[in-house]
C-alpha cells in the first residue's frame, strides 16, 4: 500500500494552483519532484475538480501537454451498463491514466 496521503497533498496543490491562473509545466514539475522516489499512491485522490471542471489527471496531461481523452458517452449509472459500456469506460481510464502515468514515471513515482 502506498502513500495515500500524498496524493491527497498533491491533488489540493494543483487543484488549487490551477485554479488560481498560475500553474505552469515548470511549477507542476516543482510539484511532482518533491515526490520523486516516494511510492505516491493515488487511492489518495479525492476526486477534486478545479473551478472549470477538470480533475488532478487532467490537468497534469493538460499542463504537459497533453491531450485528455474524450471521455465516452455513457449513461451516469453504471449498474445500467452493459458488459460493452463497462469495455469503453475500463478503455478510456486505462488511456487516461496511461497518459497520467507517463508524466510521473519521469519523476520517479513508484
Amino acid at each position: 500500500m502506498g502513500n495515500n496521503g500524498a496524493f491527497t497533498a498533491f491533488e489540493a496543490t494543483v487543484i488549487a494552483t490551477y485554479n488560481k491562473g498560475v500553474l505552469d509545466k515548470e511549477l507542476l514539475s516543482s510539484f511532482m519532484e518533491q515526490y520523486r522516489g516516494m511510492d505516491i499512491d493515488s487511492g489518495g485522490m479525492r476526486g477534486t475538480l478545479s473551478n472549470d471542471g477538470m480533475d488532478v489527471v487532467g490537468i497534469t496531461i493538460k499542463t504537459f501537454g497533453g491531450e485528455i481523452p474524450k471521455r465516452p458517452d455513457l449513461p451516469k449509472d453504471h449498474l445500467t451498463w452493459s458488459p460493452e459500456q463497462y469495455d469503453i469506460n475500463d478503455a478510456y481510464n486505462d488511456e487516461l491514466w496511461g497518459k497520467f502515468n507517463e508524466i510521473t514515471d519521469r519523476f520517479g513515482w513508484a
